[in-house]
């Protein structure tokens, strides 16, 4: 079997080709993007008219909003366990948890 060097050229220029028109769905995977599925088929359908791919582009380098859930404020970070080991508390006074389970609760919370 020979292979001719035009069709491995073209095989080459084919795969860069595809590489290039996919750049903004690899930005997208690589930076975790939130909405990379959505740039993903923007690409794809899109891409093809210059500014869907354009588009496409910017979308993937956008800023990534942090969740909101994320780091707690610094005024809170001691706040927290002793509003935790108050409902605890109310969950033994009402009978949902044992005494020994909320022992262990409270010490889980008091360890962090």
């Amino acid at each position: 079997m020979v292979v001719e060097p035009e069709s491995t050229k073209a095989f080459v220029t084919l795969a860069l080709v595809v590489a290039l028109y996919f750049i903004p769905t690899i930005v997208a995977a690589i930076r975790h993007h939130q909405n990379r599925v959505s740039i993903m088929l923007l690409n794809l359908f899109l891409g093809w008219t210059g500014l869907g791919w354009l588009g496409a582009l910017i979308w993937s380098a956008s800023a990534i909003s942090k969740p909101a859930g994320g780091v707690a404020p610094a005024g809170r970070v001691g706040v927290e366990p002793y509003h935790e080991l108050e409902k605890l508390a109310a969950l033994k006074e009402r009978g949902h948890i044992t005494e020994e389970e909320f022992e262990a609760q409270k010490a889980k919370i008091l360890n962090r």
